[in-house]
């Protein structure tokens, strides 16, 4: 369980919140995430569909052999998450997964989309591009029901109402530029997903039917 205030980015007076710390005690969750977890840049983090982060901590072992200058600085709270672990990955969880975490309710809303800033403060560049390409992205959740949080707490399934769109298979679909008019409209309406992913879905099914029906004018 992390959380961080301001600091700077190496060789860089921007700010960012991605270098977290572990917290010994009890922290509320509320609708915008842990108590002390400060949001640098919100028009790219934190709000209602963002309020925790969560990355495996398994895919450090893979980040370590592929980039092994990086294998010193590698460990829970390297890539700016909240929560880590290893028994979960991206093909195991789903998009709207209900989940207990202490007295909290909360939602898995979205992948994590990796942000450059990964690239920034670890020095490597396209380090955030190879999250994306791998899939090893994490994932964001919603807070439903705000409550108390402890070191230790464990994540208890509640509610699974989307088994068949794993976050893999929703990034995965997010990456495809071939999907169907009626896989994008499915996703454009999948009612748990993030507003945000569910508007490119949107603007990708509005793109494919224009382009249908202009063709349709010359046939």
């Amino acid at each position: 369980m992390l959380c961080r205030q301001f600091s700077p980015l190496p060789d860089s007076r921007r700010a960012t919140a991605m270098d977290k710390q572990a917290s010994d005690g009890p922290l509320w969750l509320g609708l915008d995430g842990l108590q002390g977890d400060r949001i640098a840049d919100r028009r790219f983090h934190g709000g209602p569909d963002r309020s925790l982060c969560h990355y495996p901590t398994q895919h450090y072992q893979y980040w370590s052999q592929r980039f092994p200058p990086l294998r010193a600085r590698l460990g829970l709270g390297a890539f700016g998450e909240n929560l880590g672990s290893q028994a979960l990955d991206e093909e195991q969880v789903c998009i709207g997964d209900l989940l207990r975490w202490g007295t909290a309710l909360i939602e898995i809303s979205q992948p994590r989309s990796p942000c450059i800033r990964l690239d920034n403060r670890h020095g490597v560049r396209g380090l955030a591009r190879e999250l994306s390409v791998s899939g090893r992205t994490g994932w964001l959740y919603r807070t439903i029901e705000p409550g108390t949080v402890r070191p230790g707490d464990t994540l208890q399934l509640l509610e699974r109402p989307h088994p068949q769109i794993s976050v893999a298979h929703l990034w995965r679909c997010l990456l495809d530029q071939n999907l169907t008019e009626d896989s994008l409209q499915q996703l454009a309406k999948l009612p748990r997903l993030a507003m945000h992913y569910r508007a490119i879905f949107r603007q990708r099914y509005d793109a494919l039917r224009a382009q249908r029906d202009q063709h349709s004018l010359f046939d």
